[in-house]
């Protein structure tokens, strides 16, 4: 056995993942894990969400449970920050080897909007991650909030903060233009996620596409319905 092949066979398995994530291959899955742990957060966060409807007490109630759970609140939080500048790295990494591996541009594009919506994959990305920032700023640090977030009480609510936020048509209109941005990253995120980890053949391929499509458009119809219920008036004070 050679030299180089006994180094390799003593390669630490920390250094052998690194490799493996660093490579074309690894940087694929490493994208798709991260945009799945996203996206299950995404899921749950609209479930929160969407007890709004239910009104004041439930959607207070619910986001009472997790600051009084500062470990659940806290995980989530830490994970999300790595999550999301993991997930974009590897998106640009895997991106960049896709560009080198072939420069030229096919000679008869395919200009659907599948074809678009992966050509500016990384421009939607930067787009949502400087919304998430700023929701971030809006409804949890609430350094950039027009509101005192006041109930009828003269105390603090999440879900009045939460009205009187959706009732300025400009930060309504914000969030809407974003989940519309968003339903097209995740729509065909969803698709590639299955692709990267290897599970979508020709039998599979017309439903995943279908399912991504109804996934990511109706989760982020759900976050729309909110600003555009509290403008019509639908969820009120």
């Amino acid at each position: 056995m050679s030299d180089a092949a006994l180094k390799r066979d003593a390669e630490p398995l920390v250094g052998s993942l690194v490799r493996f994530t660093m490579g074309s291959v690894g940087s694929k899955v490493m994208m798709a894990l991260t945009g799945l742990f996203l996206w299950v957060f995404i899921t749950g966060h609209l479930a929160g969400n969407l007890l709004a409807y239910v009104g004041r007490d439930a959607f207070n109630a619910y986001a009472a449970t997790l600051k009084g759970t500062p470990l659940l609140l806290w995980g989530m939080r830490f994970a999300m920050l790595i999550a999301v500048p993991l997930h974009f790295f590897f998106a640009v990494r895997s991106t960049g080897a896709n560009k080198a591996a072939r420069p030229v541009e096919y000679a008869h594009g395919n200009a659907t909007p599948a074809r678009m919506a992966a050509k500016t994959m990384v421009i939607s990305g930067l787009v949502i991650a400087a919304f998430f920032a700023y929701h971030l700023a809006h409804f949890t640090l609430r350094v950039v909030s027009v509101t005192d977030g006041l109930g009828p009480s003269g105390a603090f609510s999440p879900y009045d903060m939460l009205i009187q936020g959706f009732q300025n048509p400009l930060i309504a209109g914000f969030y809407i233009v974003a989940q519309l941005l968003l339903a097209q990253h995740l729509s065909h995120g969803i698709y590639s996620l299955f692709q990267h980890l290897g599970l979508w053949g020709r039998r599979w391929t017309p439903f995943l596409k279908n399912a991504s499509l109804v996934i990511g458009y109706g989760l982020c119809a759900g976050f729309i319905s909110i600003p555009a219920s509290v403008l019509l008036g639908i969820i009120k004070p």
